[in-house]
């Protein structure tokens, strides 16, 4: 029976040029003196547990069928030979390369454009191909290659079929690995309408404390900071690729994820004091911080606006506080001007009223007046010509008397005429 694969970065090399650049988190996670990382965060091979992880990653990606048996006594247990690695100038396919990336263990991989054009001829893999080197990629349980491939991929320029296979080939390494393993999580590598938030899949893949599945032996402590930064910066290069973040929105997601909880977990400043002299990767850092202060400044100049617009806006509410006073000293003088104009209207009205009353009962008493008048007027006139017109019905008519008598009613309503008109 084959033995369990142990846990340690496939990242390891065994010409370390820098080794001590290293990120903070790594450091302050792996005790001193027990393993080494190189510049991109990777166990160095100077350690007994990197010696060991590269003969594991060769192991890993020997085909079983056709790498030669080991008998030890009785015990039948096979064990495949290490297989030596691809050199540049062996790179001949899109193959081939990728056995080269997973060579350099973690290591920051260029290509000339000569080799870019030969090996996009070969970017299409069959099953048995991809299969291959699947199997390969599950050496790097620490997954340190598909980040390098998957910043190559930005990279490349004018081969698009080339471009579209290392994503391809980075999502399916994502999606085989345990950390991603998650179907919400796989949902949001693949911008599924069911996936997750950028920040909550980030957080789900932070929460990883094991490898469920694999053939491993318990993780360590310094191996599990070393799988949860691996994979941060892996999902946060992919959504990068997929989505198109920018630097700005990138800094956000690490930071609501990944940095702030580490800095809570600071409780002193010495720690504190630590965490900050022991930052290597001085150019992410600087960069987070300059769209930090970028932010910073842009709140700063909106404030600014801000203030002027607040101090604009008061300076227009104290004008039109202004303007709002006069009014209401203007509305209360209309208001009493308007009273004491109803007071002084009532009064004319009631005035009027009063002197229309009395003009009525006088015209009223001239008017009975001169019914009485006309009528006593008539009546004398109606008598004075009964007593004529009897003057006239007498056996011997009496003309003379009728017509005194007529010109006396004639006399009396031409009298009467002239006074209605001079009244």
């Amino acid at each position: 029976m084959s033995k369990p694969v142990p846990l340690h970065s496939a990242r390891q090399d065994e010409d370390v040029e820098h080794p001590e650049t290293r990120g903070s988190l790594i450091q302050s996670m792996i005790p001193e003196g027990e393993a080494q990382v190189d510049e991109s965060g990777a166990l160095a091979s100077n350690t007994p547990m990197a010696q060991k992880a590269e003969t594991n990653l060769s192991l890993g990606s020997q085909d079983a069928s056709n790498s030669p048996k080991v008998h030890s006594g009785d015990n039948s247990s096979e064990l495949p030979v290490k297989k030596r690695s691809i050199k540049a100038d062996e790179i001949q396919t899109f193959e081939s390369f990728i056995e080269y990336a997973y060579g350099r263990k973690g290591k920051p991989l260029k290509l000339s454009p000569k080799l870019e054009k030969q090996i996009a001829q070969s970017a299409r893999l069959d099953d048995a191909a991809r299969s291959r080197l699947l199997q390969l990629a599950k050496g790097d349980l620490l997954l340190a290659v598909p980040r390098q491939l998957l910043l190559l991929s930005r990279d490349i320029e004018g081969f698009p079929a080339l471009h579209s296979a290392l994503k391809s080939f980075v999502l399916d390494v994502m999606c085989n690995h345990a950390v991603f393993r998650d179907s919400a999580v796989q949902a949001t590598l693949r911008n599924l309408p069911d996936g997750l938030t950028p920040v909550s899949a980030l957080g789900k893949v932070m929460t990883v404390t094991s490898l469920p599945g694999e053939d491993v032996e318990p993780i360590k402590v310094e191996d599990l900071a070393i799988l949860q930064q691996n994979a941060a910066q892996l999902f946060v290069a992919w959504i990068a690729c997929s989505r198109g973040f920018n630097a700005e929105q990138l800094s956000a997601l690490l930071f609501q994820v990944v940095w702030l909880p580490a800095a809570q977990k600071l409780l002193g400043d010495n720690d504190r004091l630590r965490a900050l002299t022991d930052i290597s990767q001085a150019a992410g850092v600087g960069l987070a911080c300059q769209k930090f202060q970028q932010r910073a400044v842009d709140a700063q100049a909106l404030q600014a606006h801000a203030q002027s617009e607040a101090a604009d806006l008061r300076e227009k509410l104290a004008v039109t506080k202004a303007q709002l006073a006069q009014a209401e000293v203007q509305c209360d003088a209309l208001q009493t001007e308007l009273k004491l104009l109803h007071e002084s209207t009532a009064t004319e009205i009631d005035a009027l009223r009063r002197q229309h009353a009395v003009e009525k009962m006088h015209l009223q008493h001239e008017l009975e007046q001169l019914r009485g008048r006309l009528v006593k007027r008539l009546n004398d006139s109606v008598d004075m010509l009964e007593v004529g017109l009897s003057a006239l019905r007498k056996d011997a008519p009496r003309v003379p008397v009728m017509v005194e008598r007529a010109e006396h009613v004639v006399d009396a309503l031409r009298t009467e005429i002239q006074e209605l008109k001079e009244e």
